[in-house]
């Protein structure tokens, strides 16, 4: 019977893709073969739960992954306080957010998912208790070096997205001026800097701010 049990869980296993595991947050990196994927998120919620609000704590992240060799992975994050998330001594390859599930409003659960096939999809709301399958076709962001920003992501759930299931997304290097329903203005510089000021004596700093200075030059 135990065997049995073993069986039918590698079998969905393998149905989805891959397993997902949670990886460690924002440690040393073990090997110069690895890399740190970086990103940061926001649930706004303009009347999705009846009231007006942001959201950026222990918000869980699926971060879809395929390696250099060609192998997918299905990750686990969660945001800190300020809805920063990382994941290092991941093996090199590219990275995308995948869906994001999180509580809102009162005690509302919502997950939001991509099928990440190509560039037009959008994140849609999905049944709270459905599980994440990670496959993708479309990384949007390139690594540079031996970091993966997935840069700010802005999840903004309304009345509409009650009705259709659909979310209106930004994702971006910076954001500048953005005013939440609730009138509250929203500033966020590069992630990479926000990592640089908490951890300044990492060594992943040199390749954040190298990661940074790429990016800022190439837009």
């Amino acid at each position: 019977m135990k065997n049995t049990i073993i069986l039918l869980v590698i079998a969905v296993c393998m149905a989805f893709m891959s397993c997902a595991t949670t990886t460690g947050g924002f440690i040393e990196p073990t090997s110069d073969a690895t890399m740190l994927v970086i990103g940061h998120v926001i649930i706004e919620d303009d009347y999705y739960s009846e009231e007006t609000g942001s959201y950026t704590a222990n918000i869980e992240v699926a971060i879809n992954g395929k390696t250099s060799d060609g192998k997918e992975l299905g990750l686990w994050a969660k945001t800190d306080e300020n809805g920063y998330f990382a994941l290092a001594d991941v093996p090199m390859g590219e990275y995308a957010i995948k869906g994001i599930r999180s509580i809102i409003g009162r005690s509302s659960a919502v997950t939001i998912t991509n099928s990440l096939r190509r560039s037009t999809d959008p994140y849609r709301v999905t049944n709270s208790e459905q599980p994440i399958t990670f496959n993708a076709l479309y990384y949007p962001f390139e690594p540079v070096g031996r970091i993966a920003s997935l840069q700010n992501n802005i999840f903004k759930l309304d009345d509409m997205s009650a009705q259709t299931g659909q979310v209106n997304t930004i994702q971006k290097f910076s954001i500048k001026d953005y005013k939440l329903a609730n009138g509250v203005v929203l500033n966020f510089g590069p992630v990479e800097d926000y990592f640089i000021e908490k951890y300044p004596a990492s060594a992943w700093k040199s390749l954040l701010e190298e990661s940074r200075q790429t990016i800022r030059f190439q837009r």
